[in-house]
């Protein structure tokens, strides 16, 4: 079999601490190439490289299996450091990049490197505006390569467990559901609150999360087609004074998001609605709770195990063990999203999270953004997309940052 070979594109806390602890654990793919203009954070990598897959290979020697200890010892001994992208995708003989970068080079560092003929997998958010996204969507369109939009929910035993329920009919047909990511914020880095660098705070950072579940859940062959900011917080500051590099300072992004999302079978005209929260300023939604025409779906823990509830009109309730092929390794659902995209390079197959569900994820928080700006009206995909695309046409040389300012507070 041959193995994928992977460089990654940025390798802060996101790659170090969720994705690199993945790859000893793949033997179908090897982490060839590692990539960052920061020498620091090259070097975090590497050490945080050396150290976990010396420790894999020490357990592989304590249980007999020889094979895998070598690997993970030849592999380590292959990696290359660079400080430059064109300098890696040309040497490094790469089928596929994992872009962990800030968000303003989401998508520049997916062209780069779909244009050099590598597949692609990148951190969420797609980029920082809907616009950018597109044109990762035109580049994977001309250039027919892959790309995979690395929403590591749908991997998560929650979500996946729930999904599988769905479709079995446990619940019937899902009318409505409550979803969050929600916490205090990420003060310990700036970037997170810089529009320039992230696109947006809260809803585009952290909602995203929920919103490409939220889709999941209702069906992937339903679409988004309208977005309302939610009564009534909406997408707002409500935590205006934060402590961020070392000082207190007026915050200029949203710390949180409450939207509705409606999405729709465009056949049937069968229906969900999604109630989304997005926030860095804890949680005030409701818990998890998807609602179908014949019962419900909540989580909970019982006895350090994630169950899944289902409760039926009478009150009746069964309970489900959150359960799935990748959750032997932890982070699993990063493990997932991982071991996913390199079979579909493999097989030469598109994503369930291709480029166009990141992308209308993304319009999701653009439409969002729009509503708030309008008094919280209900406002299409279409609506939005179109106002996008105006701003691009008059805009040419500075549509994301002049579509930025309309849309931000």
């Amino acid at each position: 079999m041959k193995r994928i070979r992977v460089g990654a594109i940025g390798t802060g806390g996101i790659f170090r601490g969720a994705h690199l602890s993945a790859y000893p654990d793949l033997p179908s793919c090897q982490l060839v190439a590692l990539c960052d203009v920061s020498e620091q954070s090259l070097a975090a990598a590497e050490r945080r490289m050396k150290e976990l897959y010396e420790q894999k290979a020490q357990q592989a020697e304590e249980r007999g299996d020889k094979e895998t200890a070598e690997r993970l010892r030849q592999d380590l001994k292959a990696v290359k450091l660079y400080q430059d992208v064109q300098a890696m995708l040309k040497e490094a003989r790469l089928d596929l990049v994992d872009i962990c970068t800030q968000p303003n080079l989401h998508a520049p560092m997916a062209i780069t490197a779909l244009e050099a003929g590598v597949h692609v997998m990148c951190e969420k958010p797609m980029a920082r505006t809907w616009l950018e996204c597109m044109r990762v969507v035109e580049t994977v369109q001309r250039t027919g390569r892959l790309y995979q939009h690395n929403e590591n929910w749908l991997w998560d035993p929650f979500y996946y467990t729930a999904k599988k329920l769905i479709d079995a009919g446990w619940i019937g047909e899902p009318v409505m559901m409550f979803l969050a990511t929600a916490h205090g914020g990420p003060e310990g880095n700036p970037n997170f609150w810089d529009a320039e660098t992230g696109g947006g705070g809260s809803l585009l950072d952290n909602g995203i999360h929920a919103i490409g579940a939220s889709w999941y859940l209702s069906g992937l062959e339903k679409r988004p087609t309208a977005v309302k900011a939610a009564e009534p917080v909406g997408i707002t500051i409500r935590m205006p004074q934060r402590i961020l590099s070392g000082q207190f300072q007026q915050v200029r992004v949203e710390d949180d998001g409450h939207i509705l999302i409606r999405f729709e079978h465009p056949q049937t005209g069968a229906w969900s609605t999604a109630h989304v929260e997005g926030s860095w300023s804890h949680r005030d939604s409701p818990d998890t709770v998807i609602i179908g025409t014949m019962g419900t779906i909540r989580f909970t823990h019982e006895n350090d195990k994630r169950i899944v509830v289902v409760e039926d009109a009478a009150g009746s309730c069964r309970r489900v063990e959150a359960t799935g092929p990748t959750w032997e390794y932890w982070p699993s659902s990063f493990y997932g999203e991982i071991r996913n995209m390199v079979e579909c390079v493999r097989k030469g197959v598109r994503s369930i999270s291709d480029e166009n569900f990141g992308a209308e994820c993304s319009a999701i928080v653009g439409a969002a953004y729009l509503s708030q700006k309008r008094g919280k009206r209900a406002v299409t995909l279409t609506e939005f997309k179109r106002f996008a695309n105006d701003i691009a046409r008059r805009y040419p040389d500075s549509a994301d940052a002049e579509l930025m300012s309309r849309l931000l507070p």
